[in-house]
């Protein structure tokens, strides 16, 4: 399999767990530490910028694309969104037609919605005023649409790494970096239900359990944790497991707040995904372990 963005906060961990059974083709634009440590024998490490045309000369059966260029990334002109998420899919689609690469799964987001109204988002919410992540990825999913081959647009919230984590998102990974520091925690919407969350390790569980159907649905998906938590809940639960000193503020102020229907993945691919304290359990845990 073929892999970009591969040493991100989702592609690197994907490498890590897919290797450990599968030969895997990473491939990354900027060096870090990740391309530098994770090594066996079923890595290759390829360095390549997905803006220019692609000559590797590999034949993976299959392609999953976690390059992108966001809100936080050092990057993120409107140049960038549209070198690395628009020209690096067209000549990523062209690469494949050229191997003949049968299937594509692409992570792309919730932001392609951008202002949700809705007190349940569901896949067949309209898109409305998506910043720019959200615009190209609206692209990126028309795009993989019109090619023949098989393809997954999975539609993720906040995502939780294993092996890089960025104190500055998703929600989960601020507010578990200010308990850890002891630090003043607001909380909006305290009473309000919450799944905004996944792993890398689920997204990488989903994957592999339909990799090597012959054929899986063509489609877009939500794919979140499920039984959302009343988020004051969550809070108690993480402050008591880093044993945190931090004050918690409760604002009364109300912030949009929904939560995310991720029902077409049973239905269409019967595949139970994890439900939030699941998630967020073993995240903590292995933040816990590791001592981020």
């Amino acid at each position: 399999m073929l892999i970009t963005g591969a040493n991100g906060v989702v592609g690197s961990d994907l490498v890590k767990f897919f290797s450990k059974n599968n030969k895997v083709y990473a491939l990354y634009r900027s060096s870090n530490k990740i391309n530098k440590k994770l090594k066996n024998k079923n890595i290759v490490w390829i360095k390549h910028d997905l803006s220019k045309k692609i000559f590797i000369k590999i034949k993976p059966k299959i392609i999953i694309h976690c390059a992108v260029i966001h809100s936080l990334s050092k990057k993120k002109k409107i140049s960038d969104f549209i070198n690395t998420n628009i020209l690096g899919l067209l000549n990523l689609i062209d690469f494949a037609k050229k191997n003949k690469i049968k299937k594509i799964i692409h992570l792309s987001s919730v932001n392609i919605y951008g202002e949700i109204k809705s007190k349940i988002l569901k896949e067949t919410n309209f898109f409305n005023k998506p910043d720019l992540l959200g615009s190209t990825k609206i692209l990126m999913e028309k795009l993989i649409s019109l090619q023949d081959i098989n393809y997954l647009n999975i539609r993720l919230p906040g995502v939780v790494g294993y092996q890089i984590n960025d104190t500055r998102r998703p929600w989960l990974c601020k507010i578990v970096n200010q308990l850890k520091l002891n630090k003043k925690v607001e909380i909006f919407n305290s009473n309000k239900k919450f799944n905004n969350i996944i792993d890398t390790y689920e997204i990488y569980k989903f994957i592999n359990f339909i990799k090597e159907k012959k054929y899986f649905k063509n489609g877009n998906i939500n794919f979140s944790s499920t039984k959302p938590l009343v988020l004051k809940d969550i809070i108690f639960f993480l402050q008591k497991k880093l044993n945190s000193k931090s004050k918690l503020v409760f604002k009364k102020q109300k912030k949009t707040h929904f939560i995310i229907s991720s029902n077409k993945v049973l239905e269409n691919y019967n595949f139970k995904i994890s439900s939030t304290k699941k998630v967020i359990s073993r995240y903590i845990n292995s933040f816990l372990k590791i001592k981020i």
